[in-house]
């Protein structure tokens, strides 16, 4: 597979750092979850071949710009810029986590403009979880979420890949995803030799506590005439200590006019992490429909 093409789109106020793998066919655009980067989509990607291919690094992810307060309907007004200014058309909206809910909503906000959503374990809760969110998110800020508490000094790729290959969740995943996030998560040395996350812990634990104020996505839901893959994992609750439980509203797909739902009780929330093939088929049956 060829290397991806790589630059910036000014979307406003931030600069949005895109992946293009030129290629024939629909667009397809890529979405990942919080606290990683679009060369998470990497192994997905190269199981499709030929087709042309968008993966994006969110706000305060990757190397997108990291100005202002976190904010899931910001996030989402990026995205809805993002797709006017490529100009995209008859899309394949793949999106995993946050990523899921966002081209969910860019899907409502521009339905001429999508062709077919996949939504891999979406953050769309339940309305009961979104009130029982904004009561704990009332309660704490970003310093006290265990995720604020991440490690954020290291080396290099190679020491973040030997310390999390064999630890949860991490070795459910596919070892060359894996690769690929540890490659690409980290900033330029400083002067001591040692890199931080590009995604900082405190931005990324602000994006999971700012999820309880996102619940507008309800209203956007019967909007979304776009025909829908939902797949989801295994669902046993909302936590803030298990990211790799599936915060997927099991009903969700009752609530979107044309979604088919999958369910895969043997994986994660990391589904894409885990089984690149699967996902892959699933854009694919999306591409051919």
């Amino acid at each position: 597979m060829d290397q991806p093409l790589e630059y910036s789109l000014d979307v406003g106020e931030v600069e949005l750092a895109v992946l293009e793998w030129p290629g024939q066919g629909d667009p397809i655009l890529l979405l990942h979850a919080s606290g990683f980067h679009s060369r998470c989509w990497t192994q997905v990607v190269k199981q499709l071949p030929g087709h042309h291919a968008y993966a994006v690094d969110l706000r305060f992810h990757g190397r997108s710009g990291s100005i202002g307060d976190v904010d899931w309907e910001v996030i989402a007004q990026d995205i809805n810029v993002l797709v006017e200014r490529l100009d995209l058309h008859r899309v394949i909206g793949v999106g995993h986590s946050i990523g899921g809910y966002m081209i969910a909503r860019a899907a409502a906000a521009h339905p001429e403009r999508f062709r077919h959503l996949v939504l891999v374990d979406p953050v769309i809760v339940s309305p009961e979880d979104y009130a029982a969110a904004r009561a704990v998110a009332a309660s704490i800020d970003a310093t006290d979420h265990p995720v604020s508490r991440r490690k954020n000094r290291w080396r290099d790729a190679d020491e973040m890949f030997n310390r999390f290959h064999d630890r949860e969740p991490f070795n459910t995943w596919e070892p060359q995803v894996l690769r690929d996030y540890c490659d690409y998560a980290l900033t330029p040395a400083d002067e001591d030799g040692y890199r931080q996350l590009a995604c900082d812990p405190i931005n990324e634990a602000s994006v999971y506590i700012s999820q309880a104020m996102s619940d507008a996505v309800h209203q956007d839901l019967p909007r979304i005439t776009t025909p829908t893959t939902l797949l989801r994992a295994k669902y046993t609750g909302v936590s803030i200590n298990d990211l790799s439980a599936s915060p997927t509203w099991p009903a969700l797909a009752e609530a979107i006019p044309d979604c088919t739902d999958h369910y895969y009780p043997q994986l994660n929330h990391f589904i894409p992490m885990q089984d690149s093939g699967l996902v892959a088929r699933h854009i694919r049956a999306a591409l051919d429909s």
